[in-house]
């Protein structure tokens, strides 16, 4: 309420993980200007499959990929625009940040002739450190979360295209339009809940219970008995009828 009467918009906010199990963030990046709009992109990877002598391919479903979103983040040093904040941790803008974000936009800019504007590169060079540079530590980039009003999405940053397009008298840039494209990513209990464990198309990792028989557990798999032969060929064992209690047997997919 007391927000909304003073005309303060939420900014968004990239959180920054050094693991996908998304616990404690390690900064928190806001945004210096919300985005105008933002893309999202889904993709379906088919096989090809073409008889000899047919005119048209018969499209086989083989995968669906993960969801790209691509955002254009503008950074600038002028000194008309308030900076953006980035804050340790699970870092929560207090009432008092989003006045002061008000004050700044309301307040005209008054920039001294004199005075040499900062170059933007700074900011931006920060920001792609924490998004997309290489962690020594964890040996790979970051994981992110994105949270916007109502949009939360989990991702990696795929790509970042960096555009100047203001420069101060020496040809350092004033001005950036950075268009970062994230990669929406899940963690190994998602996916799990997410599969259908009961695909033959799947490779699948049995322990055996008392009692089981492989050529049971191969018709519960594969709809069809006749493959246990090929599950025991696979899993290396010496008879298909004495399978041990606790035995790990895989269950590949039928090609």
């Amino acid at each position: 309420m007391i927000q909304a009467a003073l005309g303060i918009i939420d900014k968004m906010r990239i959180e920054v993980y050094e693991d996908n199990k998304y616990t404690t963030p390690k900064k928190t990046i806001f945004v210096q200007l919300n985005p105008e709009k933002y893309t999202r992109k889904n993709n379906v990877t088919f096989s090809e499959d073409q008889p000899m002598g047919a005119s048209a391919n018969n499209l086989s479903f083989s995968k669906s990929q993960s969801e790209e979103v691509t955002f254009d983040f503008i950074f600038d040093s002028s000194g008309v625009v308030p900076p953006g904040k980035i804050k340790d941790g699970k870092g929560e803008m207090s009432l008092l940040d989003k006045a002061g974000d008000v004050l700044d936009a309301l307040t005209p800019a008054i920039v001294n002739p004199f005075a040499e504007v900062k170059s933007v590169e700074e900011h931006v060079e920060a920001f792609k450190n924490l998004t997309i540079g290489y962690n020594g530590k964890t040996h790979q980039t970051a994981y992110l979360q994105l949270l916007w009003g109502a949009f939360k999405l989990q991702c990696r940053m795929k790509s970042m295209d960096i555009e100047y397009t203001l420069f101060r008298k020496d040809g350092r840039p004033i001005r950036a339009k950075v268009k970062c494209v994230f990669k929406a990513t899940a963690t190994h209990q998602i996916m799990v809940a997410e599969q259908n464990k009961t695909s033959p198309d799947l490779t699948h990792l049995k322990t055996v219970s008392m009692n089981d028989k492989l050529v049971l557990m191969a018709e519960n798999i594969y709809e069809n008995p006749s493959y246990y032969v090929d599950v025991a060929q696979v899993n290396k064992l010496l008879s298909f009828r004495k399978i041990e209690t606790g035995q790990n047997i895989s269950f590949p997919p039928i090609k």
